[in-house]
């Protein structure tokens, strides 16, 4: 194999490139190390990303001292020195890269870390190539790593694997370096060129034209690779201390990749390849359990620095039918700078609405009144920017709200009837629970006669404590008497535990259970709206943290209360939890409700006094009719005037 540098001075066929997108891409976590991430190429495909780290080597934080992978579009280092000098050949619309930079620290002599590359997806086919493979109109680049001179020596060594499980080789590799990028804050330059020797790239000690001799990093340069089709390639940087310069420095560095389209051709025969993709790149990953053929509509706005609103956008996606891929069928953003823009000006777009990579990006072109085009991304930090003409300036510290689901037309009707309502309150009764049951005794007439003006029913109150009452209130009969002697149940078909068979608060905090019991076996009313109001301050089986055990007896009763057409409302009262088990309690009482139609309350809610929550509870154990029309229309939406304007 030859050992002298693959280099080329200049590109000796005219190309136009599309560089891959990852405008949506950024690292969530210690838990993306060697995961796999899939960014657009541009093309219709997609290509992996995975970082790891070399044998012997451990993981790192990005951000101590360091600035994690993410998405660069427009890249500033590749815009600048893109298509000058030995690039001239080339032309691109953008450049996009994604930039990490190491945390400050060199790991004995070196600081390593490896990037892999997955051309699975990658549609190769659309450049004359072949789909699922990097080939002859594929390149990969960096730029701005440590040249050697200065601080550190960054080698960036790239192997791979071919479609047919051999190992790449670089032999027929060629290198285009770029010219000088501009002085940035602080003096830097990066001018240094790089070379490639076997698959090797560093940089040396010649400067590209109009850069700064003894650089301390390089300008951006591009491998093209040969044909032999590649489906992986591998690239491990090793960043070397200089001398004995042990100071923590790491370079911002950037990592390309790109598809080439030849103006003219190579060779007297060369492939046919398709024309440039026009499509805009949209990604969106949907929430699952979408049904198919839905159509979602999400709106946001952006504000200026006071507050107020300066602009508005809306857009909806389809889930398809077939279970393909979300399409985007609508977009519109509306200002007073440059009206209004819809989805024929988009030229990128990326909406992810999972927590750990939550994310919303649009860049669109060719808007109106004196601005080029629009970039909005609600990340690092979110902000609307505007670039070209006299229109920039009006977005400087602007912001922008990740988007919210578009809320329909709601119409609720109440039943023109006075319905017949049971409902059964059922408490904890433990010590703890006593001022909650003193509380509610004096409320419940207040609250009956209040709710009989608001939502008038014929109403019939049962008050049940669990294993247990509290004297002088109307909690003077336990669940089990109730359903045994007055319901007539038979007392071996209960589920609810006897006190004193069980350690600590035991049965009397059985919630679950006796909500089970009640359901099952109260005399209810035939044709009667049916709703049970369960008061407790600790879990469901037995009280105490909640556990998988609570979960599970919490679950049946929900079942049991859906089957039987039982509205659950629950209320939380104080209790010794720290925080973090007081939300998993939380959690509990409010999932019980929402899942069977009930109302959720806590403490707070009721620090005011119990009458205002007891309406609510009996107001809301009453049937009505709620009729919700989609949301409609995403332009009439965004050019609406607002209080505060815009």
């Amino acid at each position: 194999m030859s050992q002298t540098p693959n280099t080329q001075s200049s590109s000796a066929e005219g190309l136009d490139l599309v560089f891959w997108d990852p405008s949506g891409y950024r690292w969530s976590g210690s838990g993306d190390w060697n995961q796999w991430r899939y960014i657009p190429d541009g093309l219709g495909g997609e290509i992996g990303i995975r970082f790891g780290v070399k044998s012997g080597y451990g993981t790192f934080d990005w951000n101590n001292g360091g600035v994690a992978p993410h998405g660069s579009i427009n890249d500033g280092t590749g815009a600048a020195s893109f298509g000058k000098n030995e690039q001239t050949g080339l032309a691109s619309t953008r450049v996009n890269a994604v930039r990490m930079q190491a945390n400050r620290q060199f790991t004995g002599a070196q600081n390593n870390f490896t990037i892999e590359l997955d051309f699975s997806r990658y549609k190769g086919s659309k450049v004359g190539g072949k789909d699922g493979v990097a080939g002859a109109n594929t390149l990969i680049g960096v730029s701005d790593i440590y040249a050697g001179l200065t601080y550190a020596k960054t080698v960036v060594t790239i192997t791979g694997t071919l479609a047919d499980g051999g190992a790449a080789s670089p032999q027929g590799w060629k290198l285009l370096n770029g010219g000088a990028a501009p002085v940035v804050a602080g003096g830097n330059q990066p001018s240094a060129q790089l070379s490639l020797t076997n698959g090797v790239l560093q940089g040396t000690n010649k400067p590209a034209p109009g850069g700064m001799a003894n650089s301390i990093d390089t300008v951006m340069g591009l491998v093209r690779l040969d044909a032999a089709g590649y489906k992986t390639l591998h690239l491990s940087y090793d960043i070397f201390p200089v001398g004995n310069n042990r100071s923590p420095r790491v370079e911002n560095s950037g990592l390309y990749v790109a598809s080439a389209f030849p103006r003219q051709p190579a060779h007297a025969e060369p492939p046919k390849a398709e024309a440039p993709p026009s499509k805009p790149t949209v990604v969106i990953k949907d929430n699952p359990g979408k049904k198919p053929g839905s159509t979602t509509s999400y709106t946001f706005t952006v504000k200026n620095p006071d507050g107020s609103i300066a602009g508005k956008g809306c857009f909806t996606y389809e889930t398809p039918a077939d279970g393909g891929e979300p399409k985007l069928t609508a977009f519109y953003y509306h200002d007073k700078i440059v009206g209004t823009i819809n989805q024929s000006n988009v030229q990128t777009f990326y909406f992810n609405q999972d927590d750990k990579d939550k994310r919303f990006t649009f860049v669109t072109g060719s808007p109106a009144k004196g601005i080029c085009s629009l970039t909005a991304d609600t990340t690092l930090p979110a902000q609307l920017t505007g670039i070209g003409g006299e229109g920039p300036q009006s977005y400087l510290n602007k912001t922008i709200d990740f988007p919210k689901l578009a809320a329909g037309t709601s119409v609720t009707e109440e039943s023109s009837t006075i319905p017949a309502v049971d409902l059964v309150v059922v408490i904890d009764s433990s010590v703890s629970m006593k001022d909650e049951a003193d509380a509610l005794n004096q409320a419940v007439g207040a609250a009956i006669e209040a709710a009989k003006t608001k939502c008038p029913s014929d109403l019939r109150v049962t008050y049940l404590g669990i294993e247990g009452t509290f004297k002088n209130t109307r909690f003077d009969t336990t669940v089990k008497n109730y359903l045994v002697g007055t319901a007539k149940a038979d007392e071996a078909a209960l589920r609810g535990r006897k006190k004193g068979t069980v350690s600590g608060g035991g049965a009397q905090e059985d919630g679950a259970r006796a909500i089970e019991d009640v359901v099952t076996h109260y005399d209810w009313r035939p044709g009667a709206k049916r709703a049970v109001f369960f008061l407790g301050d600790e879990a469901f089986e037995g009280g105490g943290n909640v556990d998988q055990e609570d979960i599970d007896v919490a679950n049946r009763a929900i079942e049991v209360a859906k089957k039987g057409d039982v509205r659950l409302h629950t209320y939380l009262g104080t209790s010794s939890a720290k925080e973090k088990h007081r939300k998993a309690l939380e959690d509990e009482f409010a999932r019980a409700a929402s899942e069977t139609g009930g109302k959720a309350f806590t403490a707070k809610d009721a620090l005011n006094g119990f009458q205002d929550l007891l309406e609510k509870v009996i107001c809301g154990s009453k049937s009505s009719t709620t009729t919700t029309t989609e949301f409609c229309c995403c332009q009439e939406y965004v050019e609406q005037d607002e209080a505060g304007g815009h």
